[in-house]
C-alpha cells in the first residue's frame, strides 16, 4: 500500500506495529502503517469476515456475544491511541515548521479510529438483525411444524360441530402462515439492503467483504426459499385436507347415530361383565327378571343396527364419498359389538342359573347347620361321657361335611368357571364365606371325637415312651452283662466294681417302675382299641422278661461281689488281728519276778486276743468257701 506524501514523490509503505484483538472465536488485528512521515490505522485482518454471519440462530448469538467481548477490549485501547494523538500535539509544539504535517497526521489517525469503531459497530449491528432474522425463522418455521402436525393429526372428530371447529382451525393456520411468511420476508430484505450499504460504505472496500456479503445473501436466500418450499407444499395439503372434510362433513349424521348405539353397546357389556350374580336367593331371582327384560330392550337396540348397516351400505355403493373405509370400520364395530353382546347376554343367563342352583344348595345347607347347631346344645346339657360325647360330635361332624359339600363344590366351580377376581361372583364369594365360617363354628363345637383322638394319641404317646425308656435302659445295661465278671485284684478295685453294679441295681428297679407305669397306663385306661392294646401288652411283656433276666443277674453279681469284698475286707483284719497278737508275744510275755497278778491279766489278754484270731479266722474261712460256691454256681448257670 502506498501514500502520497509531495506531489511527484512516491514513498513505500512499512507496517510498524500491529495490535491484535480476540475475543472467542472472533479475532481483528489493528496495523499501525508508516507512509514517509504519514502514520495511519487500518484493519488488517478480520475473523470472520465483517460480512460474515451465521448458519443458525445459536451460531449468530455466539458471534454476537464474542463481538461483544470484542468491541470492549477494542475500546480498553482507546486510552493509548489519545495518548499517541497528544505526542503528535506535543511533537508539533515542539517542531513548529512541520506542525501542520503533525497535525494532519494526529487529524488522520483520530479519523482512521473512529472510521474503525464504526465499521465494528455497523458489524455488531449486522449480528443484530441477523438474530432477529434468524428468530423471525425459527418463528416461521415453528408455525410450519404445528401446521405440519395439525395437518397429520387432524383425522378424527365426533360431530358436526366438531368437524366445523376443525376447519375453523385449518383458516387459521393458513392465515397465521401468511403473516409469519411476510414478517420473515420484510426482515430478510431490511437485512440484505444492510449488508448491501455496509458492504458499499467506507474506504476499506475489498474482495474479502464482497464475497463475505455473497455469502451472507446467499445463507439469507436459502433459508427463505426452504421454508417458503415447506410452506407452499403445507398449503396444498391444508388445502386438500379442508375439501376432503368438507366431503366427510356429509356423513358426520350417520357417526352420530352410529355413537349413541355404539356407546349403549359398550354400556351394557360393560354391566354384563361386571354384574353381580346376587349375594342371596331372593337377589339372584330378581336379577334374572331384570335380564329377561333386557332380552326384549335389546331387540329394540339390534334393529337399529340393522337400519344403520343398510343406510352405511347405501353410502357405500355412492360415489361421491371418499372416506369408504371409515365406514366400513364403523360397519366391521357395529358387528363386533353386536356378537359380542348376544354371546355376553347368553353367558350371562347361563351363569345366573348356576348362581341360582348355588343359592338354593346354600339355603338348604344352612338348614340342616341350624338343625345341627340345636342338637349340639341339647348334646351340651346331657353331660355324656366323653367316649359316648365322641362318637356323637363325629357323626354330627359327618353332617356338617354332608351338606355344606354340594353348594361349596358349586360355589367354587362357578368361581373358577367365571373369573375369580371378577365382581360378578362378589356375592357368590361372600356366600361361601358364610358358609365355611358356620362350618367352622359348629366343628369348633362338636370336637369331643378330635379331644377323644388326642388323648388317645397321647395315652398311646405315653406309653410307648415308657416302653421306650425300658428298652433303651435294657440296651445300656446288657452289653455290661455280657462281658465275663471281674471280681478285681484288690479290696479298692473289688468294691468300685461292686458300686458299678450296685448302680445297675438302681437302674433296673428304676426300669420295673418305667415298665409298671406303663403296664398301669395300659390296664386302667380302657381307650385303647384291642389290637393297639394287644401289640403295647406284648412289647411289655417281652421287656418285663428281659428285665427279669438282667435282674437276676444283677442280683447274682452283686451278691458275688459283695461276699468278695467281706471275704477281702475280713482277710485284711485277720492279718491286723495276726500281727498284733504276734506283737504281744513278742513284747508282754511275763517275766518271773513280776507278782502273780499282773501275770494272771495279761494272761487272760492274751486269752481273749486268741479267741478273737480264731473267730476271725472261721468267718474268713467261711466267706471264702461261700465266694467259692456262689461262683461256681454262676458257671453252671452260664
Amino acid at each position: 500500500m502506498s501514500s502520497r506524501g509531495s506531489p511527484g514523490v512516491e514513498f513505500s509503505t512499512t507496517t510498524v506495529s500491529s495490535v491484535a484483538v480476540q475475543a472467542g472465536d472472533s479475532k481483528i488485528v489493528i496495523a499501525v502503517v508508516k507512509c514517509g512521515k504519514w502514520v495511519q490505522l487500518q484493519l488488517a485482518e478480520s475473523q470472520p469476515n465483517l460480512l460474515e454471519i451465521g448458519s443458525s440462530q445459536d451460531e449468530t448469538k455466539k458471534l454476537l456475544h464474542d463481538h461483544e467481548l470484542l468491541l470492549a477490549k477494542l475500546k480498553a485501547l482507546e486510552d493509548q491511541v489519545w495518548e499517541l494523538l497528544q505526542e503528535a500535539d506535543k511533537t508539533a509544539e515542539e517542531n513548529k515548521d512541520q506542525s501542520q504535517v503533525y497535525d494532519a497526521m494526529a487529524n488522520t489517525l483520530g479519523e482512521a479510529w473512529t472510521a474503525l469503531v464504526s465499521m465494528l459497530e455497523k458489524r455488531r449491528e449486522l449480528l443484530r438483525l441477523t438474530s432477529e432474522f434468524f428468530e423471525n425463522a425459527l418463528e416461521f418455521a415453528i408455525k410450519i411444524d404445528q401446521a405440519e402436525d395439525f395437518l397429520r393429526n387432524t383425522q378424527e372428530f365426533e360431530s358436526a360441530e366438531s368437524l366445523k371447529s376443525l376447519l375453523q382451525l385449518h383458516e387459521n393456520h393458513t392465515k397465521e402462515l401468511l403473516e409469519r411468511s411476510l414478517a420473515l420476508l420484510n426482515k430478510s430484505q431490511q437485512l440484505t439492503d444492510f449488508i448491501e450499504k455496509f458492504k458499499c460504505d467506507g474506504p476499506n472496500v475489498n474482495s474479502e467483504l464482497i464475497q463475505g456479503a455473497h455469502n451472507s445473501c446467499l445463507k439469507i436466500d436459502s433459508l427463505l426459499e426452504l421454508l417458503q418450499d415447506r410452506r407452499r407444499q403445507l398449503d396444498k395439503g391444508l388445502k386438500q385436507q379442508q375439501q376432503e372434510l368438507g366431503q366427510v362433513l356429509k356423513i358426520c349424521q350417520w357417526d352420530q347415530q352410529e355413537n349413541q348405539v355404539t356407546c349403549w353397546f359398550q354400556k351394557t357389556i360393560k354391566d354384563l361383565q361386571e354384574q353381580s350374580l346376587g349375594s342371596s336367593l331372593s337377589d339372584n331371582e330378581e336379577l334374572i327378571c331384570k335380564h329377561e327384560e333386557l332380552i326384549i330392550k335389546a331387540k329394540e337396540w339390534n334393529s337399529a343396527v340393522e337400519k344403520l348397516k343398510s343406510d352405511a351400505l347405501g353410502i357405500l355403493l355412492s360415489k361421491d364419498y371418499v372416506e369408504k373405509e371409515h365406514l366400513q370400520l364403523s360397519n366391521q364395530k357395529l358387528d363386533q359389538l353386536q356378537g359380542e353382546f348376544g354371546r355376553l347376554m347368553v353367558e350371562r343367563k347361563t351363569w345366573l342359573k348356576k348362581a341360582n342352583v348355588f343359592f338354593n344348595s346354600a339355603n338348604k345347607a344352612f338348614d340342616v347347620l341350624g338343625r345341627v347347631e340345636a342338637y349340639l346344645k341339647l348334646l351340651k346339657s346331657e353331660g355324656l361321657s366323653l367316649p359316648v360325647l365322641a362318637a356323637r360330635h363325629e357323626e354330627l361332624h359327618r353332617e356338617i361335611t354332608d351338606c355344606t359339600a354340594d353348594a361349596l363344590q358349586e360355589g367354587q366351580a362357578l368361581i373358577s368357571q367365571v373369573d375369580s377376581c371378577s365382581s360378578q361372583i362378589t356375592g357368590v364369594h361372600e356366600m361361601m364365606g358364610c358358609i365355611q365360617r358356620r362350618v367352622d363354628h359348629l366343628t369348633k363345637q362338636c370336637s369331643a371325637h378330635k379331644e377323644f383322638a388326642l388323648k388317645k394319641q397321647q395315652l398311646t404317646a405315653s406309653v410307648e415312651g415308657h416302653l421306650k425308656k425300658v428298652e433303651t435302659s435294657i440296651q445300656k445295661i446288657s452289653p455290661v452283662l455280657s462281658n465275663a465278671m471281674d471280681v478285681g485284684s484288690s479290696l479298692s478295685e473289688s468294691g468300685k466294681i461292686l458300686s458299678k453294679y450296685l448302680e445297675l441295681d438302681i437302674q433296673a428297679k428304676e426300669t420295673a417302675q418305667e415298665l409298671e407305669a406303663a403296664t398301669k397306663l395300659m390296664t386302667e385306661k380302657n381307650e385303647f382299641e384291642p389290637d393297639e392294646v394287644a401289640l403295647l401288652s406284648s412289647k411289655a411283656k417281652w421287656l418285663e422278661e428281659e428285665l427279669k433276666i438282667l435282674g437276676r443277674s444283677i442280683s447274682s453279681r452283686s451278691q458275688v461281689l459283695q461276699t468278695y469284698v467281706a471275704f477281702l475286707k475280713s482277710s485284711e483284719e485277720l492279718e491286723e488281728q495276726c500281727q498284733s497278737l504276734k506283737e504281744f508275744y513278742q513284747t508282754e510275755i511275763p517275766r518271773k519276778e513280776e507278782d502273780d497278778a499282773e501275770s494272771k491279766r495279761q494272761f487272760d489278754s492274751a486269752e481273749k486276743q486268741w479267741q478273737l484270731f480264731l473267730n476271725r479266722s472261721f468267718l474268713t474261712q467261711d466267706l471264702g468257701l461261700e465266694f467259692l460256691n456262689l461262683i461256681n454256681m454262676i458257671c453252671k448257670d452260664n
